[in-house]
């Protein structure tokens, strides 16, 4: 056979993989609607940005950077579980125990708080926030909300609901800051809004998939959730302080920053952030739980899973992380001329925050299949090693110079160097259990 008519064979065959495999349809669907929504957001920036000051967008920085931290052990990432659940009815239970133990999570934060405001505050280093940490219980309680809905609907495969309803609430939630903002530019608008922003969307998609719950049975109900909790033990144990230690490690700039210099400092840094993560809040949040799903379903089949996972991440290296790398020369002046003369210093930042940022979208594939191929040990390693290898960049920056850009190049380093590994370490992971899996076979 000659090599043309085999070049000729082998498109055809990829052709008829992508026009059979529900794989695609997914990734468009889930990919289009959030893009929508980050083009949305995008096209508010401007307003938003011009509305507050950078000391309030410092606040909500520092704000978010709580919710970050705090939000996986909301639930203690039990709905995740609800994906990989054996039926409906374990769903459908995982379900209402997230909701159950992140009512317990936000009453006892709320304690917490009513006893010991102030002293929380200084060990938080969000002093900034002052009385608006009380929104935080009821944004732990929201984003729970919101993990339940979007997991029950990725198990059906409604994608394409999830991308509508990421768009609306987009654009409900920068209306809305827009708004507020016009009656009273301050700190409180931003934060209230930003706490119940996923209950809204988690209502939304709840009313759009209009799906009923399964009835549970009622006989040995303490006896099923006993084995629930056991069964998907790995998402507490190991998912939960990977994913906090991540939240510490992408977060603690703000905080640090807004300690060591100034709110307005941080709320630099939280622009640069928001905007550099466009394309990581595409792919990453878009078709992570689509991967996590395809890697699951060929596990299941035994089919190896180092080739689907390399190709992926060579696509992400190449489509996304070169071009962003190239495009970041020109982020300090698209900064002054898109958000003000005042930002200028965000777009220089987000030029160094670019190197982290390749590394994080090239790893997306591998991050999700590693509780596929049972790796969550080794994420909750890595995330470590990422939290105190950029801590210590920031503060060495800090030391060295004492300027806010010494510390952020330092961070952006460290990070950086620790990412680049993690790729190679997590495709050699997922090769080797390749190997176990055809050894055992």
């Amino acid at each position: 056979m000659s090599h043309s008519k085999k070049a000729r064979l082998a498109i055809a065959s990829l052709r008829q993989k992508l026009a059979t495999s529900s794989l695609l349809p997914h990734i468009l669907a889930v990919v289009s609607g959030t893009a929508g929504a980050q083009a949305i957001v995008f096209a508010f920036s401007p307003l938003i940005t011009r509305i507050y000051s950078p000391e309030v967008y410092g606040v909500q920085g520092v704000f978010l950077s709580l919710i970050s931290i705090f939000s996986p052990v909301a639930a203690l990432r039990y709905p995740m579980a609800i994906v990989v659940a054996n039926d409906a009815v374990s769903a459908s239970r995982i379900a209402r125990l997230s909701v159950f133990i992140a009512c317990v999570m936000a009453s006892a934060a709320a304690l917490v708080l009513a006893f010991a405001q102030q002293p929380v505050l200084r060990v938080l280093g969000a002093e900034a926030l002052g009385n608006l940490i009380w929104f935080l219980p009821v944004a732990l309680l929201a984003v729970t909300l919101n993990d339940v809905t979007d997991y029950s609907a990725a198990r059906r495969n409604a994608f394409r609901k999830i991308g509508v309803v990421v768009t609306a609430q987009a654009f409900i939630t920068n209306l809305a800051r827009v708004l507020g903002g016009l009656v009273s530019p301050v700190a409180g608008i931003l934060v209230g809004i930003t706490s119940v922003a996923p209950a809204v969307q988690a209502l939304m998609l709840k009313i759009l998939s209009g799906s009923k719950q399964c009835r549970q049975p009622r006989l040995s109900s303490s006896q099923n959730t006993a084995q629930l909790l056991y069964r998907h033990r790995d998402f507490p144990l190991y998912r939960a302080p990977t994913d906090v230690l991540d939240a510490i490690g992408q977060t603690s700039p703000v905080l640090i920053l807004s300690y060591l210099f100034t709110p307005a400092v941080a709320g630099l840094y939280v622009l640069a952030r928001s905007v550099i993560n466009l394309p990581l809040n595409v792919i990453g949040s878009a078709v992570g739980n689509v991967y996590y799903t395809h890697f699951a379903e060929l596990a299941r089949k035994r089919e190896k899973l180092f080739p689907a996972v390399l190709k992926a991440t060579l696509i992400h290296f190449s489509l996304l992380g070169v071009p962003m790398l190239i495009v970041s020369a020109l982020f300090p002046a698209l900064f002054a001329f898109v958000f003000g003369e005042e930002w200028r210093m965000s777009g220089v930042f987000a030029q160094w925050m670019t190197l982290w940022i390749v590394g994080m979208l090239s790893n997306i594939p591998g991050v999700r299949v590693l509780p596929v191929i049972g790796g969550q040990r080794v994420h909750l390693l890595f995330n470590g090693m990422i939290m105190m290898g950029g801590m210590a960049g920031l503060f060495y920056g800090h030391a060295i110079h004492g300027t806010p850009l010494s510390a952020v190049v330092w961070f952006s380093i460290g990070t950086a160097v620790i990412y680049g590994s993690q790729v190679f370490a997590y495709l050699w992971l997922v090769r080797r259990w390749d190997g176990d899996m055809m050894s055992a076979s």
